[in-house]
């Protein structure tokens, strides 16, 4: 073969490997036009066919809008658009089995259910969908996986399912998942409880029957206080939208609608008390012991079960505040005994005994339902003991409020129940009932102006008073100056005395700032004030309420000012400008004489020259 072939050849083999172009079929408009018809009634018979279409970014951005939109229409009640977007998220996440995003499925699915159709009884539906709930969530999400169980519990309770509530704690008890988490012992005693309140609903009915709701109607989403403990994360998969969130401070298994006017925490900002009486109902100053021994005693506790019947004691607890004890043990001793030994109570005490060795914020939880039982059942000692220790552990305002209740019934002329008040007042100082207690008690029990007056230095630090209060600040200002001890004056002899019969004149010199004003914390609270209860701007809106014949804020303003020609003088600018539209108006001729006779004390707290510069701009 020559040198020429040789080189010819791998060219003719390369044009022998060349293939033909493919011609392109021609698509007639008819069949494209089908396609579009089969594409459209897919998307309308089957939702989720749209998160096929387009690229994987897009499908990832349809799936994120999703829970946006489920929540929105949600929150319009809007349920058969929602049952819609709901189908579409459920097959679009079949995969996803994160707690989130579960939580959002299946609360909104539970909501829907509960919406559609309310005629139909959905009881026994939903209790499948917590079971299918339930299956998703992994057992590494343990906690979410025990909260879940205790809704679907809480759900066959308030229907009336107390079989399979029964079954569903025990099957909790023995499930090892949950043996060690802190959570555990909460949510069986919980359930105990309320097993227990449901078997004996009738005994337990107060005799105020709009006092409160049964113990089974508790809301169909978890979010009551016995769950706000639990860890969740705030995030778009929550269905709760962040106004449906309940605004409760307060943790009781059931919870009365009516406010009492002992309650010591305020239901609102609008909660208006004319006055506080702390003898509403009789008080047991010697509340009777319930065990003969201490042998006795602790072989009780560990029942948690008094021995004996005492009316005396099932009279007291009729009396105590609905918020604290809503549930009114029955007089008759045969109901009660049998009430106490049921083993529902027995294992709900128990359980909760045991959450008492938790975290705090677990502890925390169970303490108001565990007062409850130790009062029903005559534990008042250990109640006050764990209560006390609670304290102790926790710095929050509930295990102070349940102390104080349980001091004004058991122990009403101690002095640890005003220390329990201004427990109460350092933790929340808005706390208006709270204080007005203080005052009743400083008018009757002698609890001491000293301690009066800081206390309401505290509730002026925090809050905007009412006008009682600016009244009672007042009083205390003049009571200070009207009762100054021997060595914050001096006395000065004018003239020598050597007649007998001389007139000698005596003039009388008090220290300006009584010592408890002349501490740092006094000084910053004055420099606070000026802007806070006492500025211009302050004053011209309230002048504006004045003239449309606002009789609360004149008053209001007069007791202001009151305080405020004590602390910085009676020159000072919002006391000159009030006592002038006083003087110029003969329907308020009371509060101006008020305000004059606290003028004319010439005392005051701090020198105007003192805060010379801050006045300026008066």
């Amino acid at each position: 073969m020559t040198k020429l072939e040789i080189e010819e050849k791998p060219k003719i083999f390369e044009e022998e490997n060349i293939k033909p172009k493919r011609r392109r079929r021609e698509i007639s408009s008819d069949l494209v036009l089908e396609k579009q018809y089969k594409r459209t009634l897919l998307c309308v018979a089957k939702p989720s066919y749209l998160l096929s279409i387009g690229s994987t970014s897009h499908r990832i951005e349809y799936i994120n809008e999703l829970p946006k939109i489920l929540r929105e229409l949600l929150r319009q009640r809007n349920w058969n658009d929602a049952s819609r977007v709901l189908s579409v998220l459920m097959q679009g996440t079949m995969r996803d089995c994160s707690p989130m995003m579960n939580r959002l499925k299946y609360e909104a699915q539970i909501q829907i259910v509960s919406h559609l159709q309310p005629n139909r009884n959905k009881a026994d539906e939903i209790g499948k969908i917590y079971d299918t709930w339930i299956g998703k969530i992994g057992k590494q999400h343990k906690e979410e996986r025990l909260l879940v169980w205790f809704e679907q519990i809480c759900h066959f309770i308030e229907h009336g399912m107390n079989g399979d509530a029964y079954s569903a704690v025990i099957s909790m008890m023995q499930n090892r998942d949950f043996g060690m988490l802190p959570r555990s012992n909460l949510y069986i005693g919980i359930t105990f409880y309320k097993l227990w309140c449901s078997k004996f609903s009738k005994e337990l009915q107060p005799e105020d029957e709009d006092c409160g709701e049964s113990i089974s109607n508790m809301p169909e989403s978890r979010s009551d206080n016995l769950v706000e403990y639990s860890v969740r994360d705030e995030s778009v998969y929550s269905v709760e939208s962040e106004g449906s969130v309940r605004n409760e401070s307060e943790s009781s298994v059931m919870n009365c609608k009516r406010v009492s006017h002992m309650s010591i925490s305020d239901s609102g900002s609008g909660m208006v008390m004319k006055k506080v009486k702390l003898e509403s109902s009789q008080h047991y100053n010697n509340p009777p012991r319930l065990y003969a021994s201490s042998e006795e005693n602790e072989v009780s506790l560990e029942n948690g079960v008094a021995r004996t019947f005492d009316p005396a004691l099932v009279k007291i607890l009729g009396d105590m505040d609905p918020w604290l004890l809503p549930l009114k043990p029955p007089e008759d001793p045969d109901c009660y005994v049998k009430m106490v030994n049921d083993s529902y109570y027995k294992e709900a005490v128990r359980y909760m005994r045991l959450t008492l060795q938790s975290p705090s914020y677990v502890s925390l939880a169970s303490l108001h339902p565990l007062i409850q039982l130790l009062l029903i059942g005559g534990n008042v000692d250990e109640a006050m003991k764990v209560v006390e220790e609670m304290c102790d552990k926790v710095h929050d305002i509930k295990p102070f409020r349940i102390k104080a209740l349980m001091m004004e019934r058991f122990h009403p002329n101690s002095d640890m129940l005003a220390k329990s008040y201004e427990d109460i007042l350092m933790i929340d100082p808005t706390c208006v009932t709270t204080l007005k207690k203080l005052i009743e008690m400083s008018k009757e029990d002698g609890y001491s102006r000293e301690s009066l007056i800081e206390m309401i230095a505290l509730h002026v630090e925090a809050s905007f008073p009412d006008p009682e209060i600016w009244e009672e600040f007042a009083s205390c200002f003049i009571y200070f100056f009207e009762n100054l001890d021997e060595d914050r004056m001096s006395v000065c002899l004018n003239g020598d005395g050597e007649e007998e019969n001389q007139q000698q004149t005596y003039s009388v010199r008090y220290n300006p700032t009584p010592k408890m004003f002349t501490n740092s914390s006094w000084t910053l609270r004055a420099k606070w004030w000026l802007n806070r209860h006492f500025s211009p701007e302050m004053l011209e809106t309230e002048i504006k309420k004045t003239e449309n014949g606002d009789f609360e804020t004149m008053k209001m303003m007069s007791y202001k000012a009151a305080c405020a020609s004590h602390i910085y003088g009676r020159e000072f600018g919002y006391v000159t400008k009030v006592y002038d539209q006083l003087e110029n108006n003969s329907d308020y001729r009371d509060l101006f004489n008020f305000l004059q006779e606290h003028r004319q004390n010439w005392n005051m707290i701090y020198n105007l020259d003192y805060f010379t510069k801050i006045l300026e701009y008066y």
